[in-house]
């Protein structure tokens, strides 16, 4: 039940961003400085924030950081794998790997605190430490190196893809952040609380601004459809990735306290960043709102499920 009503804020503003669009509270020529503020600033403060207060040692949950990032790769590789049957393209694909993939962080961590505690919280901000960066950079290669189809357009060679894909990395505001984060974590710098407040303000906003972006996107006409790379992206994202961690942890052994977290971890909803990103890299990011939309819908059913197992399994 707490998992479920987690998520209802998220949802609502999803919503919100809906009404506000097709209201015109925010006409729509300004949504896309809206997103620009959610992408350069926003997120990646929240990003260098939480990355900069975690504790980063892996002797205790090396194996659970294993076991979610085996059971992340093998998404990420089968969404690739489902390009053919699926008929996708470019930007499709690129879309339907970030929905595969992404998960939202914010989400994670605030049920964590509710219903899991500290320990689990703790956990869940080391392996975010190595995945959102991992994550940031993946789908940065795939935009850069599936970009939209232009009839009649030279196909760019291996170098040249290179060259773009490393310029990407450089200058994306979230690779950024969690650069940031990395460095002045494993260095040991302490930041001062005029540098801190500010940044955490900034990310304080983030998750709202970027669920009003993905509801300010949403054509509801569009939700009601037979896509079946969509339901995929969902089923991936809900059902096949917890499975898979859950095959992985018992394997391993993992306590049950981890292996409630990384049940919520690997059975959360897409992040609101991805739409973000898409959008400005070409990617198909309307797929990719409709796509988030339902998996934070029906993450209110499967989340609490999920986690009621790992409760039976840790008792």
């Amino acid at each position: 039940m707490q998992a479920a009503l987690s998520i209802l804020p998220v949802i609502a503003l999803v919503a919100l961003g809906y009404a506000a669009r097709r209201a015109n509270i925010i006409a729509p020529q300004n949504w896309p400085g809206v997103e620009q503020l959610g992408f350069r600033l926003m997120f990646p403060a929240i990003l260098l924030t939480s990355i900069y207060r975690s504790d980063l040692s892996l002797g205790r949950v090396g194996p659970y950081v294993l076991a979610v990032s085996l059971a992340f790769l093998a998404i990420g590789l089968t969404a690739f794998a489902l390009r053919r049957p699926l008929r996708l393209s470019n930007p499709r694909l690129t879309s339907f790997f970030q929905s595969a993939m992404r998960f939202n962080s914010l989400l994670v961590l605030a049920v964590a605190a509710q219903g899991l505690g500290p320990a689990a919280v703790s956990d869940l901000a080391v392996a975010m430490a190595f995945l959102i960066p991992a994550f940031n950079i993946s789908a940065i290669v795939a935009l850069t190196a599936f970009p939209p189809e232009t009839p009649g357009a030279t196909k760019p060679t291996r170098a040249q893809v290179s060259r773009r894909i490393t310029a990407e990395i450089i200058r994306n505001p979230l690779v950024l952040g969690c650069a940031a984060g990395l460095i002045l974590n494993l260095s040991g710098t302490v930041l001062p609380a005029a540098v801190l407040a500010p940044l955490d303000w900034l990310g304080q906003g983030a998750l709202a601004v970027g669920l009003l972006t993905v509801g300010a996107g949403i054509e509801l006409r569009r939700l009601w459809q037979t896509d079946a790379a969509l339901w995929i992206a969902v089923s991936l994202r809900l059902l096949v990735c917890p499975l898979l961690f859950l095959l992985l942890a018992l394997a391993m052994q993992l306590p049950g306290n981890q292996i409630a977290s990384g049940l919520l971890l690997t059975a959360a909803p897409g992040a609101s960043v991805g739409y973000i990103l898409a959008r400005q890299m070409g990617g198909d990011a309307e797929f990719y709102a409709d796509t988030f939309t339902w998996q934070t819908v029906l993450s209110a059913l499967s989340l609490p499920l999920w986690l009621l197992l790992a409760t039976s399994l840790a008792g």
